[in-house]
Parts: C-alpha cells; sequence; structure tokens
C-alpha cells in the first residue's frame, strides 16, 4: 500500500495542501505508481506527532511493507527530535520512507533497497545527535562568556544573601538568651510561624553575620 501525509499549520487562505500533494502527484507519475490514500492534518507545527489525528490514523493503517510518501521530512514532526523519533518508528515497524526533499530517500527505486533506506536513516540519526551536541556546547560556550564579561564589570555571581528579617533576629536573640524558657529549635521554629529548614537556613546566616 502506497499512501501520502500532507501537513500545513493554519486554516488561512495562504496556506494550502495543495503544494505538497502537486510534489508528490508529480513524483508518482514521474515512476508511474498511484497514491492509495491520502492522509491531512491542519494542526500547528508546534503539535507532536503522535497528537495529530489523520497522522496516528494513517500509522494504523499502514503494515510491514507499505510505503509513505512526504513531501518534506519536517512534515512528520514537530522538530527535529519528533521527526527523528518518528522515521526511526516507522523504520522499526517495516514501513519505507519517501521524502522528497532527502536525497537517496527521494528515488523511487530504493524502496526496494532496505539497506539504503537504513543507511540514509542512520545518517539522519546521527546527524541529528552531533548537531544537538553542538548547541549544547554553544549554549555552554556563551553562558561562560556572559559570566566572564560579568565578572570583569565587578558584578557579583550566583545567588543573593539571605537577608534576614529584623522581627528573626530579635525573636532569636530572645530564645537564645533564655527569655522563652528552655525549648527546643523546632518548638521555637513553630512559635515564630516557620518551618525546620527555614529556621537553620536563618540560624546559618546569623553566625555568619556575628562572625564578621
Amino acid at each position: 500500500m502506497i499512501v501520502a501525509y500532507t501537513r500545513i499549520s493554519t486554516t488561512k487562505e495562504s496556506q494550502k495542501h495543495d503544494r505538497q500533494e502537486k510534489a508528490i502527484m508529480d513524483f508518482s507519475k514521474e515512476n508511474g505508481f498511484t497514491v492509495l490514500e491520502w492522509f491531512r492534518d491542519t494542526i500547528s507545527g508546534k503539535t507532536k506527532a503522535e497528537t495529530r489525528p489523520s497522522y496516528q490514523h494513517l500509522k494504523n493503517r499502514l503494515r510491514p511493507g507499505d510505503i509513505l510518501i512526504v513531501s518534506d521530512l519536517d512534515r512528520l514532526g514537530r522538530d527535529a527530535s519528533d521527526t527523528i523519533m518518528e522515521v526511526k518508528d516507522l523504520q522499526s515497524r517495516g514501513i519505507k520512507l519517501i521524502a522528497l526533499d532527502i536525497p537517496y530517500l527521494n528515488v523511487w527505486k530504493n524502496t526496494e533497497d532496505d539497506s539504503i533506506q537504513k543507511m540514509v536513516i542512520d545518517i539522519l540519526v546521527t546527524l541529528k545527535a552531533h548537531i544537538a551536541q553542538q548547541e549544547r556546547e554553544k549554549t555552554v560556550s556563551r553562558i561562560n562568556q556572559g559570566l566572564n564579561v560579568a565578572r570583569e564589570k565587578g558584578v557579583k555571581l550566583g545567588r543573593p544573601a539571605l537577608k534576614l528579617p529584623a522581627e528573626f533576629i530579635k525573636q532569636y536573640e530572645a530564645f537564645l538568651t533564655g527569655k522563652y524558657g528552655q525549648i527546643k529549635s523546632v518548638q521555637f521554629a513553630k512559635m515564630i510561624g516557620i518551618g525546620r529548614s527555614t529556621l537553620y537556613k536563618y540560624i546559618d546566616v546569623y553566625k555568619q553575620q556575628q562572625a564578621k
């Protein structure tokens, strides 16, 4: 079974399925085959493949050996990661993919050679992983550059120092002098309406301030 899938983002007059459909129909005429079924989604490109109704219906219809045709590979997913996941899923299920914008995946006779399909898909996955790694390294580099510039300008980095409420200082010093009797720290925290972890943070800051 040979099926085709198209997706556009909106119902605006400027966007139609026509361009994608024409590209696929021209390809089918050139190679002497007929598309048995067409599946179309008019849905935001930010929508993951797994939540696209027509595409999911299409996937439920496909069986090993069937051929899926798209005009552009990115029609399959929300982003590069989502698209690659769909490509790998189709491959694992024995579905052959034709993407007219991808070299080797846009050659009809290559659908008869599973090794070529596997080779191209493996290249796509490797390339995607490499690009993702480069993006992560660029992000880290930009962050470090920004931090260095901030340091050179004398900007103090890190979280701002915790400022103790004046009322806490007053109450805690009264607690230390025994004004509230022989109560434990947990009881003191409850008395002034703060949690145990907050109390310990306040105490640490108080001690640091007193040590200066």
